[in-house]
């Protein structure tokens, strides 16, 4: 327990004025001592003689005298100052790094203390104090201002700063920002999101990077707790055990998470074994008193190899993923150098403001941003998976509405093409044999020969109908060679020859058995045309491939050799008027070429494709 610190047990007044520097600030002048009167002595009570003169701040550490936490030492230190070298006005006196109790007193009069309780156990080492000095406590000519301190660890009286109170007040908000609130702020903000972490490691526990960001916060938060605490929690020996190894296992599960983020090869390996070198410099430095600094030691080490990894992995991946945590590892040995350096210039007096104390909350944040990148990735990699499942399905309902319509389609073909077969068959054994026997018959008989004509004629158009319904599969080619083979025998009875002049075309898609009806009658009509009044002696029959100006179609032809006739559709009769309305039907085309004594041509051009 912490023994209270006496008041004044006798002023000593000191003959020599204490020396100071001059700090220029907007506010006002302050002023800073720089040499004063020190005495050390052991034990809880500070010494009231024995002084001697030295430069301050004058801080005894721990490690370096030999000490055992938990025995008491005090020191009081001493500074003389001219009334006429303050400014006149309201006063302020600032301190820092004075460990750990310690009253203030001005002229032999206590002005302040930071404590309430000889119980209470301080942690002053980092902590700014504001003491406002009213101006009656001064006299004029020499004044003595004295610092009792009390510890038990480091003990010493820190910076000692003194002038206007505007001045000093601004002077010590801005330390007291720096040195205790914001790395308050951000290392509870840090262990508050290694608390959220850790719970969504609980629902994602493949994902070990998560523990090890945990515990790199709650280790961090272990070592940095000393900056900003106002007193200490427990035993100071354990607390400085706990704040001490937390900077070693903060390294040791920050690599940890960072390899295993990045995915680094041997990363368990490197885990397992740097954690056992942790444990066997914990056990040495204990078991044979090894100074702290060979934590520091191997978490530079540490550091350094993050560094390097971060550095590659920001070259490699230069993306917000993996760039932002590289960059943070990166930073980390330059921030732990700038202290390291720091440390030894103003050997724990004050004088430095200490930059680790934030790089686990930068680092922590820097993930943040990662895994915010990673899980803005997965998710758009999820909606897009969503979205091309959901095209995928409306793909497959598309294809199968098709499938079953095709389906469909095909029963109607084959019922179609059943009735076809059927209607075939009927007219063939019904209504053709009938008109086969009725012809037979009448020739026979030797009835008049416009009956055997007509029924000819109906036969012919029986067999016409029922080429028609054929499958052609829109082959054109083949629907006039059957014709030409149906008209072969009339051809030859009428003593006319037919050339058959085809060349290689494309089927017709839109050819189905109504269509393929109306070029046979056109052909038909025209056939018997040449039959009935051209008087030709020779038919030529053909198709070839043709253009009508960008459309691609097929045109087909007959030509005689008969007397012709002035060609005039309108003056020509019925047949050639239905050779007409049957090419408009098909979206095809229909010319004539006749001149008398020179016979007549017919052309029919049909489109491969038609519009719907």
């Amino acid at each position: 327990m912490m023994l209270a610190i006496p008041p004044s047990v006798g002023l000593a007044q000191s003959g020599t004025l204490s020396e100071l520097t001059q700090l220029k600030k907007a506010e006002g002048v302050i002023l800073e001592f720089t040499e004063g009167e020190y005495s050390l002595a052991d034990g809880a009570t500070p010494p009231a003689d024995g002084f001697e003169p030295g430069s301050s701040p004058k801080v005894y550490q721990i490690n370096y005298e030999g000490w055992t936490f938990g025995d008491y030492h005090s020191v009081t230190g001493r500074f003389s100052i001219e009334r006429d070298a303050l400014p006149e006005g309201p006063l302020a006196l600032y301190t820092i790094s004075t460990r750990d109790q310690f009253v203030v007193l001005v002229n032999g009069a206590e002005v302040f203390r930071n404590f309430a309780s000889v119980s209470d156990k301080k942690l002053s080492w980092n902590r700014p104090y504001l003491v406002a000095l009213a101006p009656r406590v001064f006299q004029d000519g020499a004044n003595t201002i004295e610092i009792r301190a009390v510890s038990q660890g480091s003990v010493g009286v820190g910076r000692v700063l003194i002038g206007e109170s505007s001045a000093v007040q601004s002077y010590y908000s801005s330390q007291l920002f720096w040195r205790i609130t914001a790395p308050q702020i951000v290392n509870y903000t840090m262990l508050l999101l290694g608390m959220l972490v850790f719970l969504f490691w609980l629902k994602r526990r493949h994902e070990i990077e998560l523990l090890f960001l945990a515990l790199s916060t709650f280790f961090w938060f272990a070592r940095y707790f000393h900056f900003f605490a106002a007193d200490i929690p427990f035993n100071l020996q354990l607390f400085s055990d706990i704040s001490e190894n937390a900077s070693l296992y903060g390294s040791w599960s920050t690599m940890a998470f960072y390899f295993y983020f990045i995915r680094l090869r041997y990363t368990h390996q490197i885990v397992l074994g740097s954690l056992a070198v942790a444990l066997v410099i914990s056990v040495l430095q204990k078991a044979l008193g090894w100074e702290w600094t060979v934590f520091y030691v191997w978490s530079l080490v540490l550091s350094l190899f993050m560094a390097g990894v971060g550095v590659v992995s920001l070259f490699r991946h230069r993306d917000l993923e993996y760039g932002a945590l590289g960059l943070a590892m990166a930073a980390t040995p330059i921030f732990a150098l700038i202290d390291i350096y720091a440390a030894f210039r103003f050997g724990g007096s004050g004088g430095a403001i200490y930059i680790s104390v934030f790089m686990p909350f930068l680092y922590t944040f820097a993930f943040l941003l990662s895994f915010g990148k990673r899980a803005l990735d997965a998710f758009n990699s999820s909606e897009n998976a969503k979205t091309v499942l959901e095209r995928r399905i409306a793909e497959t309902k598309a294809e199968l509405a098709e499938s079953e319509e095709a389906r469909q389609q095909l029963r109607v073909e084959q019922a179609i093409s059943s009735e076809h077969g059927r209607l075939m068959q009927e007219m063939h054994d019904g209504i053709g044999s009938n008109l086969v026997t009725a012809l037979a018959v009448a020739r026979q008989q030797n009835m008049p020969e416009s009956t055997i004509k007509t029924l000819s004629g109906a036969l012919n158009d029986l067999k016409l109908t029922v080429d028609s319904l054929e499958p052609v599969e829109g082959d054109i080619v083949a629907l006039i060679g059957n014709l030409r083979h149906r008209m072969a025998g009339d051809l030859k009875a009428a003593g006319i020859a037919c050339k058959w002049e085809v060349e290689s075309c494309d089927n017709l898609p839109w050819l189905d058995a109504t269509n393929a009806l109306h070029v046979l009658r056109v052909f038909q009509e025209a056939i018997s045309n040449v039959l009935t009044h051209s008087g030709a002696s020779v038919i030529s029959i053909g198709c070839k491939e043709a253009k009508r100006g960008d459309i691609k179609g097929v045109e087909a032809h007959i030509v005689d050799d008969g007397i012709g006739y002035e060609a005039d559709i309108g003056s020509q009769g019925k047949g050639l008027i239905n050779i007409q309305a049957r090419a408009e039907a098909l979206r095809g085309a229909m010319e004539q070429e006749s001149r008398v004594g020179y016979g007549t041509r017919i052309t029919l051009w049909l489109p491969y494709r038609r519009e719907a």
